[in-house]
C-alpha cells in the first residue's frame, strides 16, 4: 500500500500522517482489499475546494471531501500483483474544521470521517439514495470504530451524522 499524502498550502490537517495512513489501510482491509493500492490524499484551502467542487460538481461552494476515482481494486484485468492506482481523496481542513460542531464531533473525528467516506467512494460507495447513505454510513461507523480500537479510544464513543445524504443538492 501506497500513500501519497499532499498539502501544499501547510494546512492543519487535523489528523496525523500514520493516522491517515492507518486510515487507509483500516479501510482497505475492512472491505477485503488485500492488493497493493495506491492512494492520494491531499489537504487544500477553502477556496481551492470550492474550485474543484464547481469544476466537477457544479456546486461553487467549498465542501469538506472530493473522491476521484482512477483505477478498481476489483477489475480482474489489472494483475494480482500490480499495484492498483484508486485514486485522490480531496480536504479541505477548514471546512471541515467549521463544520464538526454541527455534528457534536471534534475537527479529528471529522477529519477522520471525511477521509473514510472519501476512501469507501473510491472503493464504489456512493449515497445518492437513502438506501446506499444508509449503507455507507454503516461502513464508515464500523471503520471508524476499528480505528478508535486501534488508537486505544473507546469505540462506543464513535458517533456520525447522516453525514451523506445530500438532500439539498
Amino acid at each position: 500500500m501506497a500513500v501519497l499524502i499532499s498539502n501544499d498550502a501547510e494546512l492543519d490537517t487535523l489528523v496525523s500522517p500514520d493516522e491517515i495512513e492507518g486510515a487507509v489501510a483500516c479501510t482497505m482491509a475492512h472491505e477485503g482489499i488485500a492488493r497493493p493500492v495506491e492512494v492520494s490524499v491531499s489537504f487544500v484551502d477553502d477556496e481551492e475546494m470550492r474550485g474543484l467542487n464547481r469544476a466537477w460538481r457544479d456546486i461553487d461552494a467549498p465542501t469538506d471531501v472530493l473522491s476521484f476515482e482512477c483505477d478498481s481494486p476489483f477489475d480482474e484485468d489489472i494483475p494480482e500483483d500490480e499495484p492498483v492506482e484508486l485514486g485522490d481523496v480531496i480536504l479541505a481542513p477548514g471546512v471541515i474544521a467549521t463544520q464538526a460542531p454541527q455534528f457534536d464531533a471534534t475537527p479529528a473525528e471529522e477529519c477522520r470521517l471525511m477521509l473514510v467516506h472519501g476512501l469507501l467512494h473510491l472503493l464504489g460507495y456512493d449515497h445518492l439514495n437513502d438506501e446506499e447513505a444508509a449503507a455507507m454510513e454503516e461502513r464508515e461507523a464500523e471503520i471508524l470504530r476499528e480505528l478508535a480500537r486501534r488508537r486505544g479510544d473507546d469505540p462506543s464513543a464513535v458517533r456520525i451524522g447522516p453525514t451523506t445524504r445530500h438532500h439539498d443538492e
